[in-house]
């Protein structure tokens, strides 16, 4: 029996579809009432081939399009077969028809589906009856029974089949033939009359009722024709549904878009379940719905299409092969999320999750275009912090991110939400402001620099906080990369200006920036080849003149002009070059103290300037060891400030206790214009203090001054520290140096100016020829 697959049933076809019904209750009416009056009831065999209707029922062959279909049902086998066996085609009719209506309550097709598929397949039985009936002529078991039951089979099978495609065409509003002349209406009709030709040679072995014991036999075939059937349909199924996924699993990795994945997935569903009923949602599904969940990494939905609305009887299958389908467009989502998450890392920050420079200059070319288009204003303001690096240095990595963090966030809070934060790398950020007045950009700076001026807690500590912003304005001829470019110029003149403050972009800032660029360059030229010369100039025991150590002070040309040292070494400070340049100074001094020591022996003391910076570095201790074996018993002193002394941490102090052990001294340079006091004195392992030449510039004219000098002289006694006052220019210096201050050591240009190494051996020679009485320095001059 054919009958039309469960898909939706608009309102135009439900009345023919009622009609069908009407006509099949008014012949199965019929045929219970001849079956009344003819006064003999239903034979009880003959009821019990009702569940053989059914079962065979739930095997068809699946005639699927669009969003409705046939199944080709093989019960019609058992019409044939009760059609040559009843007495009456009355009650053939009536058994069948029980048959049906027994089948159809057990689907769960919609109510109105059932009722014509009663109505379908009764008005075929009666049909079928009526031809077999005519054609035979009482001449049961002869070859025109076998005719009218092929003749029946073929009518049962057209009107079916027509009906069915009758009432697609009216729902789908498409032509009948669509309908009828499809892939596997000609492997149906093959099908059909052989299966129903079972039926009648069943009815042939009934007959004989020595034998009916072999009706037993036919049941082999009838399941063989039957599995095979479904075997056909199955594959099919399968072979299109693999079809669907394979064209699904290649487009959802061609798509660049989740909007475009979810349109995708619901036209592919659409082809996989052929209906047009599918959608995605927010609660899974319900009764007589199939589903599956869509996980797009942003929130889950379900992707759901009315179950019992199918084409088919392999519902699971369908249900299995959808999930298949959803776990694709899945892996499209992931694969879309890692392109995103690849693309955002590229063009974010991964420490702060800012905008990165490459990010930053879209924007900002961006916002140049809009500025020109709108005749409005943007600037770029470079944010760079003011020492930072000490703060990774003394608290280590870890805190450092921690304070680059809350400056993002701090920076981000200062402008607003349409304006560009980025990082641009280390300490550098800058920010992006678009659509704003002069006024408004001055506004905006103070209050980052307001909002760094209140410092960061670090490990317990209150650190200071400042940073140096360049400023550079947009205009029709700007570039994003000279915009940042100039900011950068116009960073460095804050930084040069004082720190902690905005400059704006100027022409003259660039040249001058240019020339530092250059200088940087020769300098780290320089320091690279070792090409750096030193001078020294001695330190004195202040009552006789003697000459008991010499401070080595680096000099450097720059093609030939000689550069001041607060110029270079500041530079050296700024680019990290420091480090190499110190380096380079230690191992020059060490070579000039093998002559110092082979022309006085080895109570001369050689001093040499270290930073901070060097002390930090992890083989401090290994290069100054190696630089005091080779002095060969001659005094090593490092001077370093004051303020770098205070800015110690517990790395840079170990490593001070390590160096002193060597037999190294430490000297704390420029005493008294830092934050010195007492307990820094005593925590740390110096030997000298040496006064900031600020102190004794009035000692011959202030009494405070000189004072000062003697409360100096006097603490650093009491703590053992041998004192050492710089800046002796001038004869009464000397004199109140000696007969109020008592400091025992001197140091400036009245006794000894810087000199070269020459000179050096020179004025040596002479000091220490002035006089035969030893005079013994200092322990740690």
């Amino acid at each position: 029996m054919a009958r039309p697959a469960p898909a939706a049933l608009p309102a135009r076809s439900k009345w023919f579809n009622l009609g069908v019904m009407t006509a099949g209750l008014l012949l199965l009416a019929e045929a219970a009432f001849g079956v009344y009056t003819s006064g003999r009831g239903l034979p009880a065999w003959a009821l019990a081939t009702i569940p053989l209707i059914v079962i065979i029922a739930k095997f068809p062959m699946v005639l699927d399009r669009g969003d409705g279909g046939v199944e080709v049902g093989f019960d019609s086998a058992i019409l044939m077969f009760l059609l040559c066996t009843l007495r009456t085609p009355s009650e053939g009719v009536l058994v069948w028809g029980l048959g049906v209506i027994v089948t159809q309550l057990t689907t769960d097709k919609r109510a109105l589906y059932k009722a014509f598929n009663i109505g379908v397949g009764t008005i075929g039985g009666a049909v079928a009856a009526t031809i077999i009936t005519v054609v035979r002529d009482d001449q049961r078991g002869k070859p025109q029974e076998l005719l009218g039951v092929g003749l029946a089979a073929a009518a049962y099978f057209a009107i079916d089949f027509l009906l069915t495609a009758l009432t697609l065409s009216l729902e789908n509003r498409t032509k009948i033939r669509e309908h009828v002349l499809q892939r596997g209406t000609l492997i149906a009709i093959a099908c059909f009359v052989p299966f129903d030709s079972i039926g009648y040679l069943g009815a042939i072995v009934n007959g004989d009722h020595q034998r009916q014991w072999a009706l037993a036999l036919l049941a082999v075939p009838l399941a063989v024709l039957l599995v095979a059937t479904r075997a056909v349909s199955h594959g099919s199924e399968n072979a299109r549904r693999l079809s669907v996924l394979f064209e699904a699993a290649m487009r959802a990795q061609t798509l660049s878009d989740a909007r475009q994945v979810v349109d995708a997935l619901i036209d592919d569903a659409r082809r996989l379940l052929r209906i047009q009923a599918v959608e995605i949602r927010a609660t899974p599904p319900g009764a007589h719905e199939i589903g599956a969940q869509l996980r797009d990494g942003q929130r889950d939905r379900w992707i759901v299409a009315p179950g019992r609305h199918r084409a088919r009887s392999t519902m699971t299958a369908d249900q299995q092969a959808l999930e298949a389908m959803v776990a694709v467009s899945s892996d499209a989502f992931a694969r879309l999320r890692l392109t995103e998450d690849m693309t955002h890392l590229a063009r974010h920050d991964l420490l702060t999750n800012l905008p990165n420079r490459g990010l930053l200059l879209d924007r900002v070319e961006h916002a140049l275009q809009m500025s020109r288009r709108r005749s409005s204003r943007i600037a770029l303001l470079f944010v760079d912090l003011d020492g930072f690096k000490p703060v990774n240095d003394r608290f280590g990595h870890a805190a450092g991110d921690a304070v680059l963090i809350d400056v993002a966030q701090r920076l981000t809070a200062c402008v607003r939400q349409s304006d560009t934060v980025a990082r641009l790398g280390g300490d550098e950020f800058a920010i992006l402001l678009e659509d704003v007045r002069l006024e408004e950009v001055d506004t905006a700076c103070g209050r980052i620099l307001a909002a760094l001026g209140r410092g960061a807690h670090v490990a317990g500590h209150q650190l200071a906080l400042s940073a140096s912003i360049g400023v550079a304005l947009g205009d029709s001829s700007e570039t994003s990369e000279s915009m940042l470019r100039n900011s950068d110029l116009a960073m460095y003149e804050a930084k040069a200006r004082g720190k902690n403050q905005f400059v704006h972009y100027e022409r003259s800032i660039g040249r001058t920036r240019l020339q530092r660029l250059e200088l940087v360059e020769s300098l780290r030229a320089s320091v690279g080849a070792g090409d750096l010369t030193l001078v020294y100039q001695p330190v004195v025991r202040a009552a006789t003149g003697r000459i008991t150590g010499v401070e080595a002070l680096a000099r450097w040309q720059s093609n030939g002009v000689s550069v001041p040292p607060d110029v270079f070494i500041r530079i050296a400070e700024e680019t990290g070059l420091i480090v190499a340049l110190g380096d380079v100074v230690l191992e020059q001094a060490a070579r000039d103290a093998a002559v110092l020591r082979e022309l006085v022996g080895p109570e001369l003391s050689m001093n040499v300037n270290i930073s901070a910076k060097q002390l930090r570095e992890a083989d401090f201790v290994p290069k100054i060891d190696a630089i005091n074996k080779r002095m060969e018993g001659m005094r090593l002193v490092l001077e370093i400030t004051e303020r770098d002394c205070v800015d110690n941490d517990d790395f840079t102090l170990d490593a001070m206790a390590r160096v002193t052990a060597l037999g190294v001294h430490f000297a704390i340079d420029d005493f008294g214009v830092g934050f010195s006091s007492i307990g820094y004195l005593q925590d740390m392992p110096v030997s000298i203090i040496k006064t900031d030449a600020s102190f004794s510039e009035g000692i011959d004219k202030d009494e405070r001054s000189c004072a000062l000098l003697c409360s100096i002289t006097m603490m650093g006694q009491a703590l053992g520290l041998d004192v050492v006052i710089e800046g002796i220019e001038r004869a009464t210096q000397l004199e109140h140096l000696c007969d109020h201050v008592h400091a025992p050591y001197g140091q400036g240009y009245l006794m000894h100016r810087p000199m070269p190494l020459e000179q050096l051996v020179t004025v040596l020679r002479e000091n220490h020829g002035l006089t035969t009485l030893e005079d013994t320095p200092a322990a740690t001059l």
